[in-house]
């Protein structure tokens, strides 16, 4: 009978961890490769917006979104300074109503969210995937493990200026301001983006996305202060802050409440 030879604890404990991190950079490595070729694919369909604009077969409003579109890129670089490159000078049309799907998660007994951390952005709480089927399995292992989940769709997103990203076909499926304030919001992303800090970037785009889009069309040619379009992008913002204010001492007393110790 042969004799087993035991390894020390140490030298166990640092093979543990280092198996465990494997594992967890394959898993890793498997989701921005999937990502990775996923995008890629929709890259390859990039159609110039031009080429767009001038085809017989695109419709009025969808011609008439991607004149807008030419517009705001130049607003944002001549009123707000941003690089704006070749961002969003090209069209990809998707086969579905939904560009990505967004997973988030938060303990049942506390007012906080689950956090993934990726290189760059840091740590956030969401995960994004190409496909439903990954994002439900990914909602599932959480939910198995005891967190209230959501999955959402999203139908726009930024790579931070590492591509020129196009404008996905479901993003004209928004009205003309939201469309508008969502280039902004998303431009914003690309000028100022701070690794894990995910509430100052959304606060930070969703204010430069909205206050911009209300100069844009109050101030363009062709529009004005008396202009629907400028109406409407002034009672957004108005709406927006309206229930922030309102949101914000309720978000307190939940805080206040899942904070007591003495509650079960």
């Amino acid at each position: 009978m042969s004799k087993t030879t035991s390894l020390p604890p140490a030298l166990r404990r640092f093979l543990t961890g280092l198996l465990v991190a494997l594992m967890t950079l394959t898993a890793q490595a498997c989701y921005y490769a999937r990502g990775a070729w996923t995008g890629l694919k929709i890259l390859r369909t990039r159609t110039p917006a031009v080429e767009v604009a001038l085809d017989p077969a695109t419709d009025e409003r969808t011609r008439g979104k991607l004149a807008l579109a030419r517009e705001a890129l130049t607003f944002a670089e001549s009123e707000l300074g941003f690089t704006v490159g070749g961002t969003y000078s090209t069209v990809v049309f998707l086969p579905s109503d939904t560009l990505a799907h967004v997973v988030s998660a938060a303990p049942k007994d506390a007012l906080a969210p689950y956090l993934w951390s990726f290189p760059i952005v840091g740590a956030v709480p969401y995960k994004g995937f190409f496909d439903i089927e990954s994002a439900e399995r990914e909602e599932a292992r959480l939910a198995g493990a005891g967190y209230d989940t959501w999955l959402r769709p999203t139908s726009a997103f930024s790579t931070l200026g590492w591509i020129e990203d196009p404008i996905p076909s479901t993003l004209l499926r928004l009205d003309e301001v939201g469309f508008v304030e969502t280039l902004f919001h998303e431009l914003s992303h690309r000028e100022l983006f701070l690794a894990g800090q995910v509430r100052f970037n959304e606060s930070f785009a969703t204010w430069v996305g909205n206050a911009a889009a209300v100069s844009f069309f109050c101030t363009r040619e062709g529009g004005g202060p008396d202009s629907l379009w400028c109406m409407r992008a002034r009672e957004r913002w108005a709406d927006a802050q309206r229930f922030s204010v309102f949101l914000d001492p309720v978000v307190a007393e939940l805080e206040a409440i899942y904070g007591d110790s003495a509650l079960t």
